[in-house]
């Protein structure tokens, strides 16, 4: 059949890729490359030069699809797909090739089967313009490129260090506020949390002081009680009345009435 001669013929995909962000520019092409090569997935992965028999088996497994294929057309795909380290020789980089059939197959009897696309070609006869209409069947290859690249970046570490150091700070204080104020459980953490002590002073004036809790030893402060209420004597100098309401200083500690 000589529809079946297509699929010795070859195709050249050229292509360059460029990085603006790196200033790298590449292409698919070695410099050792042999112009006889034919891309092999194992033996001639460098190779561009693809035959139509390999990118209609890897487009489409069904022979009969693929044999249909070839007498009313098809639209297939061609990826190339760079994923690059730039940490590396440039020359390691080498796109991924593959092949996607995009039309829609045969077997489901589609309105419009395979590819084609007419043409007319204009000439004179006998002073007469003369149109010939052909319509034509074959194969479509769309090719698409896609590509990443990356670079080690210290100043990027670092500020992605830092942004993890403060979600693990926010994470500890919307912790606390849920705790706090939504769980249902939310006195029994503040009780364990905080600890609220009163102090009354000789003037009878009582000061809440909140704490934060820290565990005791039991042993060391076997004799104490911190719910209790504790006397704590003093003396004012001579003609100098402690006065309530007034702030009074004690050595280094400061009692405020706050039911005033």
């Amino acid at each position: 059949m000589l529809v079946q001669e297509v699929l010795s013929f070859t195709i050249f995909i050229k292509n360059f890729i460029e990085f603006p962000v790196f200033n790298v520019k590449h292409k698919n092409m070695v410099d050792s490359l042999k112009k006889s090569c034919i891309y092999h997935p194992k033996d001639h992965k460098d190779c561009p030069i693809f035959s139509i028999d390999y990118i209609m088996n890897e487009a489409e497994k069904n022979i009969t699809e693929r044999n249909l294929m070839l007498q009313y057309g098809g639209v297939i795909r061609i990826k190339l797909d760079w994923d690059c380290n730039l940490d590396r020789n440039i020359k390691l980089c080498k796109p991924q090739y593959s092949f996607a059939r995009l039309d829609v197959p045969f077997y489901e009897k589609p309105f419009s089967m395979g590819f084609n696309f007419r043409y007319a070609s204009h000439w004179k006869h006998k002073k007469k313009h003369v149109r010939t209409l052909t319509k034509a069947f074959g194969l479509r290859l769309i090719i698409s490129i896609s590509g990443k690249a990356g670079k080690f970046d210290f100043i990027t570490l670092t500020f992605n260090i830092g942004s993890l150091i403060g979600l693990f700070g926010l994470a500890t204080f919307v912790c606390d506020i849920i705790l706090l104020h939504v769980s249902k459980q939310a006195s029994a953490y503040r009780n364990h949390v905080f600890e609220i002590v009163h102090l009354r002073t000789r003037a009878s004036s009582t000061v809440a002081v909140p704490r934060k809790y820290v565990p005791r030893n039991d042993d060391e402060y076997s004799n104490s009680n911190s719910n209790a209420e504790t006397e704590l004597p003093f003396r004012t100098p001579e003609n100098s009345p402690a006065c309530p309401g007034k702030t009074v200083t004690i050595g280094a500690v400061t009692f405020i009435n706050l039911d005033e």
